[in-house]
């Protein structure tokens, strides 16, 4: 893999490596450590990708990978999660100009099992059953937890309407 394919890579994903980081972390400094972590094992990858699109599933599982291991670590040792309140943090996430970036602030306060489903098929145009690879779970998994996310995103936008 070339230098060139690399800054690509990393002009192409790093906002959507950094939202699925940080849709488990709920930290930007250690969701932007998982990205950098995410490229640099790119540029130890052997080979090449056939596609780009392989190229970012790859990215995405080595992101969640690095995710998971990082809250277990921190479980394990007795470091303390913590979580700051979603609406200041993703302010440190790069803007999207959508119409749905309003709604990216309540996607990231729903739990880290929720939130990503919801953005790698909302933001990311997966289905479910590449999600369900990706994420090294079973279909009826995503499609399970994209309907509880759903619910939850439902519960939170009457809650904000009602204030």
């Amino acid at each position: 893999m070339t230098d060139q394919d690399i800054e690509k890579y990393v002009r192409l994903y790093h906002t959507m490596l950094y939202r699925v980081a940080f849709s488990y972390l709920r930290s930007s400094a250690d969701a932007e450590d998982v990205c950098q972590e995410s490229f640099i094992r790119l540029l130890n990858f052997p080979g090449d990708f056939p596609t780009d699109e392989d190229c970012k599933r790859w990215l995405i599982r080595v992101a969640v990978n690095l995710s998971k291991n990082l809250l277990k670590y921190r479980c394990t040792h007795g470091e303390p999660m913590e979580y700051p309140d979603a609406s200041d943090s993703i302010s440190a996430a790069p803007a999207e100009p959508t119409a749905e970036s309003e709604l990216l602030p309540l996607i990231k306060s729903l739990p880290p099992e929720y939130s990503t489903v919801i953005h790698l098929f909302y933001y990311e145009d997966y289905s479910t059953r590449e999600i369900a690879q990706i994420l090294d779970i079973s279909v009826t998994a995503v499609t399970s937890r994209l309907s509880r996310g759903r619910r939850r995103l439902k519960q939170l936008l009457t809650e904000e309407d009602r204030l």
